[in-house]
């Protein structure tokens, strides 16, 4: 067994650690404790996602590249929610609005690595009551599992000492063609969804659902991404392409044409926000990269139609996803 291995330091001087997980013969990941990054995921001798080669990359990144979101992903409507009848302002850092936990959230601490083998790996962190402005304290922890050769699973588990909203979720960028300098418009895209949550300007969610029939959010067969973001529609104006949260009522699928290598991702989220990469920058290209994101729906704490995602004290959070690969060099 391969022990973690140092991957950096911090400004404050405390180690970064990478730790490798790997199938004989099949699938590989790097995770890294600061951030949970998954920082790479290897199929078939192809690099599936997006990912920097050193910590002070991670730190300057902005878009969130294959770490945890929390402690509330996506965003939350001018970071305010009511919790059992008191108010919460949490830290805004989108205009007015909260995105995936706030300016500091859990994708930007270090967590504890609790324990590993060659194909497992489970983190901790402990969020204190009022980080970011969240009520209660929350013991998160995150299970990596290589779900034999060709699939990783992902388990976010979580308890709060307080009634407090909780939604996990990894923001992994793909890229299926080995090439993170190449576009994934070319991607095929399918995901079993009737209807999106469709957003305001500000990317906050309307409260309504809207039918995928008939517009370019319709991928219940596959299509290119390319082909969706190239149609004109509302939302995709707002959003600049893909960037919302399908309503799944089952997996969603990714193929590269180039490779060959698909990936299908299952979970028991109910909801996966997809966003087509149109805002990369270096050492990106722009659609470098795609994200599947399974999650609660956001602003679901003001939204009471929605999924709950209160967390309730003696309650676990619990939520996974699998991540399985074919096709490819394999």
């Amino acid at each position: 067994m391969t022990g973690p291995v140092r991957f950096g330091t911090l400004a404050d001087g405390r180690a970064v650690q990478a730790l490798r997980l790997a199938w004989p013969g099949g699938i590989e990941a790097q995770i890294l404790d600061y951030g949970a990054v998954v920082r790479s995921l290897r199929f078939g001798g192809i690099e599936t996602v997006l990912g920097f080669e050193t910590v002070e990359a991670y730190v300057a990144d902005r878009a969130y590249q294959g770490c945890v979101v929390g402690r509330f992903a996506n965003r939350i409507d001018r970071g305010r929610f009511e919790v059992d009848g008191r108010a919460f302002q949490v830290e805004a850092n989108e205009g007015p609005n909260t995105l995936h936990g706030g300016p500091v959230g859990f994708g930007r601490r270090l967590w504890a690595l609790e324990r590993w083998d060659d194909r497992s790996a489970t983190l901790s962190y402990r969020s204190p009551e009022g980080e970011e402005g969240f009520p209660g304290t929350v013991d998160a922890r995150i299970k990596f599992r290589l779900a034999g050769a060709t699939a990783l699973e992902i388990t976010w588990l979580a308890q709060a000492s307080a009634l407090t909203p909780v939604n996990l979720t990894h923001h992994l960028y793909f890229n299926l063609s080995g090439d993170p300098s190449t576009s994934v418009l070319d991607h095929e895209l399918q995901i079993a969804a009737d209807a999106i949550t469709p957003v305001r300007p500000d990317l906050i969610p309307t409260g309504d659902l809207m039918a995928v029939e008939g517009t370019p959010f319709d991928l219940r067969r596959a299509a290119p991404i390319g082909e969706a973001v190239a149609q004109t529609h509302p939302q995709l104006a707002i959003a600049g392409g893909l960037d919302h949260n399908w309503v799944l009522n089952g997996p969603a699928r990714l193929a590269c044409p180039r490779t060959g290598l698909a990936m299908t991702l299952t979970t028991d989220q109910p909801g996966l926000q997809v966003y087509s990469g149109q805002g990369l920058t270096a050492p990106f290209a722009a659609h470098g990269g795609i994200a599947l994101e399974p999650q609660g729906f956001p602003d679901a704490v003001n939204q009471p139609s929605f999924p709950d995602v209160l967390l309730r004290p003696g309650q676990t959070y619990r939520r996974h996803a699998v991540y399985r690969f074919a096709g490819g060099a394999v």
